[in-house]
């Protein structure tokens, strides 16, 4: 598609001397960022509030298993809809099918409000997994199609660090309805209820997005046919593409069978969010062990999003200015192992370094935009790319399947096993990390040897000709 317009743009002799492209950046950045901003607090909010609804009650209508049950039924709905949701992506216009999701999740949330009991708790939070599933990739997608490689870093971690935003505004939510007193319903329901409301402006949300959100840079109405050609000439480089709506099974082949990064990187993304899984569900009842009471739980899990934008910003920035991307997974998880060290090691009346312990795993998650662009500059093919923005997030659901259930009933409430199992899959991590950084120098040096003994044809506009990075011996890997 992008080919084709910019071949009709060189026939009609579309001149584009006169744009200033700074000025055009900011205007693609101030039109697109708010929006997947936006997008991706309200479904990590609307998600993560059962956390925050355990410390108001909501575990005594609940067994301890049925509390873990409710955190990972969502990343179940979330796992079997991710190839489907992937694959519909790429066949529908792409602002238009995400505006959709967005609005129907929005309803799921509002149906919390209705919710008493575990069964309707169930169907909503895998409904909700379903309708969220189509988030992160879809924001992948588009910020792969509109930046270059050091630019995606940094927008990616912009959208991203909304997790840590999030975090503070739910702590915030939560403290404030736990001083509002009923005789007739209980503070977790009242929650729910603003649920409903929020629900609401999620749908509100969602509809903007299908109206403003444009598909790709060829259809974006805010752009003159000028603006659009510098848009898409600025990302040539990548060697990606922009958008192709033909599903290709042979990228699909190449991903799963052929390409030597594709489960090192599952593997890492695995690993690391069986953290996020134990943060996101567990974080508030860890806390609570440390015999803080309910209301002082909640509001001093307000810096664990401070953590979590501080270690994005610091991630993704300098990952943009330097690069080594393989190293700063690395770095970046190495405060969480000390954190889950300092939970399982320190005795029990030293909570500051306990909850100190808590805040540093909140560093470990922050390596997932860090995994999102890494995947986006390291794949070509427009389908190989979108199913790997869906291995990825497979990856990130059976993380966050597993790490809520290592938290047991029997082991509260110092969950010893647990932690000893954070500390293991993060050092994991770093492990893979360096192996993958090491293939990935090893495969930048074989094609360098093989260009300078056989050469390579370069066909004209083979930027824009959706090969996959392995047919596209010309592509560098970003390590």
């Amino acid at each position: 598609m992008a080919l084709q317009f910019l071949t009709a743009a060189k026939n009609d002799n579309v001149d584009v001397s006169t744009i200033d492209e700074r000025s055009l950046r900011w205007k693609i950045d101030l039109r697109l960022m708010p929006i997947l901003c936006t997008i991706y607090f309200l479904q990590y909010l609307d998600k993560t509030l059962l956390n925050y609804a355990a410390v108001m009650g909501i575990r005594a209508n609940l067994t301890s298993s049925q509390y873990s049950n409710l955190g990972t039924i969502f990343y179940v709905g979330y796992i079997v809809s991710e190839p489907i949701t992937s694959y519909l992506m790429q066949r529908f216009p792409l602002g238009k099918y995400l505006g959709i999701n967005v609005v129907l999740w929005g309803i799921v949330v509002a149906c919390h409000a209705a919710c008493r009991t575990y069964a309707p708790l169930m169907v909503i939070r895998v409904l909700l997994g379903v309708f969220e599933a189509c988030v992160a990739p879809a924001l992948v997608l588009i910020t792969g199609m509109w930046w270059t490689k050091p630019e995606q870093s940094r927008r990616t971690g912009l959208w991203y660090m909304q997790i840590g935003v999030a975090q503070i505004v739910g702590a915030a939510i939560s403290y404030g309805f736990q001083h509002v007193n009923s005789t007739k319903i209980a503070n977790w329901q009242i929650l729910f209820l603003f649920m409903a409301k929020q629900g609401c402006l999620t749908v509100l949300i969602g509809l903007a997005t299908i109206y403003f959100l444009p598909d790709n840079p060829m259809s974006a109405k805010f752009l003159s046919r000028g603006e659009k050609v510098l848009a898409i000439e600025h990302v040539r480089k990548n060697q990606t593409g922009v958008e192709n709506k033909d599903f290709k099974w042979a990228h699909v082949r190449e991903l799963l069978f052929k390409d030597a990064q594709t489960w090192p990187l599952f593997f890492i993304t695995v690993l690391a969010m069986i953290d996020n899984g134990a943060v996101s569900n567990f974080s508030s009842i860890i806390i609570s062990t440390f015999g803080y009471s309910n209301q002082r739980t909640t509001i001093i899990q307000m810096p664990s999003g401070a953590v979590s934008i501080i270690a994005t910003v610091f991630a993704t920035y300098l990952v943009a200015a330097v690069g080594e991307r393989s190293l700063f997974v690395a770095i970046i998880t190495v405060p969480s192992v000390i954190g889950a060290g300092l939970l399982l090691g320190l005795p029990a009346h030293l909570k500051v370094g306990k909850l100190f312990g808590v805040y540093l795993l909140n560093f470990c998650p922050a390596m997932l935009p860090i995994i999102y662009s890494w995947g986006a500059a390291n794949t070509a093919g427009y389908t190989k790319r979108a199913m790997r923005n869906a291995l990825t997030l497979v990856a990130f659901c059976i993380g966050n399947i597993i790490g809520p259930q290592m938290f047991k009933a029997k082991d509260a409430p110092s969950y010893s096993p647990a932690k000893i199992a954070l500390i293991v899959t993060m050092s994991l991590v770093i492990v893979f990390a360096v192996a993958l950084r090491q293939l990935v120098l090893w495969q930048n040096k074989k094609r360098d040897q093989e260009i300078a003994e056989i050469g390579f044809n370069k066909a004209e506009n083979f930027e824009f000709l959706d090969m996959t990075d392995i047919e596209n011996r010309e592509f560098r890997y970003s390590h």
